[in-house]
């Protein structure tokens, strides 16, 4: 009924707390006629002086005192007001690279955990909405885009080397997958940021990148590993081999990733490791800026809130007096 009166509050819980006006009206009440009672009974007539008549009153002021700060402690609202806000919108599509060459361990931690903090950091310093797509030879989106930070880095983190099930890697088939997803919100532009250790031994880079500058879609690119190779190491402990038995080397390939941030207008990184290093890379090319107006509801707790305090002001000096 309140909601269709324009009357809202911003906690209902707490106008629960205006059952206490009348339970302390009730103790009011009876403590009043106690003392009453008492002064009758101990002291003379002629000693107790002049009674203040307004002091019966004493009770329903404090009542409705607490009855008043109780409304204005829920937080009434009536009416609205219009205000313009604006709201800056992006898409961005991150693809990681999950091949089994991320599990090397040459950046102090696994390339794949250094690629997954550095997600985390680029989805909670992003404005807009941002999609996930993970790349072996093959890729698959993980998460469209969405602007639930929580559930995107709650992804990032169950990301795995091999859980596409595809060995290899192909940086183009990752660009063309990350593209569609830009694809599905023409109206906005994107950008796309690809985590990697740059290997590529798929043959549709040169393809991707071609479709991806024609539509305009800036790539950043970040090199996660040392040029200077690593073992990869397996669950057991022992280095990843390969068919003939010899273990495997991997190699951080940062001249694939520049070319391909070179080819289409994007910037590239090098194990950013340092707080500020992805700095440029937080504030989206892609970023829109829109203008629209939100109704807001007009805060009224000033009003019971007055009324609270003029009744225990009024309180105290009808309690003055005999008796």
């Amino acid at each position: 009924m309140a909601e269709n009166l324009g009357l809202t509050f911003r906690s209902m819980p707490l106008l629960a707390l205006a059952l206490l006006a009348p339970v302390g009206l009730a103790f009011l009440v009876a403590r009043e006629r106690h003392r009453l009672r008492l002064a009758r009974r101990f002291i003379s007539e002629s000693l107790r002086g002049v009674a203040n008549p307004a002091r019966v009153l004493r009770p329903y002021v404090i009542a409705l005192s607490l009855l008043a700060g109780a409304v204005a402690l829920a937080g009434p609202r009536a009416g609205f007001k219009v205000m313009p806000i604006e709201e800056r919108e992006s898409n961005r599509v991150i693809a990681v690279d999950v091949s089994d060459s991320m599990g090397a361990r040459d950046v102090g931690a696994s390339r794949l955990d250094a690629a997954k903090a550095i997600a985390k950091r680029i989805v909670d310093a992003d404005p807009g909405r941002v999609a996930l797509v993970v790349f072996e030879s093959r890729a698959e989106v993980i998460c469209p885009l969405t602007s639930d930070d929580d559930a995107v880095s709650e992804l990032i983190d169950s990301m795995q080397t091999g859980e596409v099930a595809d060995p290899g890697t192909d940086l183009g088939t990752a660009l063309i997958n990350a593209s569609r997803l830009l694809d599905s919100d023409p109206n906005l532009k994107g950008d796309i940021v690809v985590i990697s250790d740059g290997e590529d031994q798929g043959s549709r880079l040169d393809e991707s990148l071609r479709r991806i500058r024609d539509k305009g879609i800036v790539v950043s690119t970040i090199l996660i590993g040392s040029s200077s190779g690593s073992t990869i190491p397996r669950a057991d402990g022992a280095d990843l081999r390969d068919d003939n038995g010899d273990i495997v080397h991997t190699y951080a390939h940062p001249e694939v990733l520049e070319r391909v941030a070179r080819a289409t207008s994007g910037r590239s990184y090098a194990n950013p490791f340092g707080e500020h290093d992805l700095d440029s890379i937080a504030a989206a090319p892609s970023v829109k800026a829109r203008e629209k107006n939100v109704k807001v509801p007009i805060e009224r707790f000033q009003w019971p809130l007055a009324l609270a305090m003029i009744a225990l002001l009024f309180g105290s000096f009808v309690n003055r007096g005999a008796e």
